[in-house]
């Protein structure tokens, strides 16, 4: 039996990025035909996201392999320490170079809730010094990797998505939901809701609308008048509450 490339993403959470990363890394089983997955491949793959969920990279698996010991990794913690590290004393280009590399050894779901969340979050509560400067680095580094994967989507027909903002707490946080969505195949555009909560006009088969400060009762009546319509619209972000003061909106860069 043969897979698709995907199938095998929707089988194992991987994206394209990581499948070519792995293969040409040897990860991977390399027979393969007409650019069919075999079945030894896909146990391939779904081994590889098991590895990787951990934290390990490309580099520690392929050591364990090559000496026949148990993976030595730091794990997540260590792949945080080491953005941090090039946040504080890296170049841009370093910076940008480590989060590619990293992003092509993890999966989406992986990449972004065990890595870029926690970091965001932790780089919002460091009180220390440069800390001001270290956040809106990593603000910019997002912001310039989520164009880099959308438009990755779009040269790939990827499937369209609107992620629309209702409201926002922490202004990174909608782009590091684009980086997760386009590893699962969309291709996202962000749009930021006007004062008014005015519903788009364009329906869209696939439409988030983000929620990280709340919705107010005017944004939760438009989107109950969506959902009685049949639109396929789903409320997402970390606070979706209904509150009585209407939240700061977002300023999407």
């Amino acid at each position: 039996m043969t897979y698709s490339s995907e199938t095998i993403c929707a089988l194992s959470g991987a994206d394209p990025l990581n499948l070519k990363r792995w293969y040409r890394s040897g990860l991977i089983n390399r027979h393969t035909a007409d650019q069919e997955w075999s079945e030894v491949q896909l146990q391939d793959v779904l081994n590889m996201t098991q590895l990787t969920s951990q934290g390990a990279t490309i580099r520690e698996i392929k050591m364990a392999q090559e000496t026949a010991h148990p993976i030595r990794t730091g794990g997540w913690a260590a792949r945080r320490g080491d953005m941090l590290w090039q946040l504080e004393f890296g170049s841009d280009r370093s910076l940008t170079l480590l989060l590619r590399k990293l992003a092509s050894n993890f999966t989406g779901d992986d990449f972004v809730f065990q890595l870029l969340r926690p970091l965001n979050r932790w780089l919002q509560d460091d009180t220390r010094f440069g800390a001001d400067r270290r956040m809106a680095r990593f603000h910019t580094l997002i912001l310039e990797h989520a164009g880099c994967v959308i438009r990755s989507a779009t040269r790939l027909a990827a499937v369209p998505l609107l992620l629309e903002s209702l409201s926002e707490r922490n202004q990174t946080e909608i782009w590091l939901e684009a980086i997760r969505l386009s590893s699962m195949g969309f291709c996202v555009e962000i749009r930021v809701l006007a004062a008014t909560a005015e519903r788009s006009t364009r329906p869209y088969e696939h439409h988030l609308l983000w929620c990280g400060a709340g919705m107010t009762e005017l944004m939760h009546q438009n989107f109950q008048t969506c959902l009685s319509e049949g639109q396929h619209v789903m409320l997402c972000g970390p606070d979706s509450r209904l509150h009585h003061h209407y939240p700061q909106l977002p300023a999407v860069a």
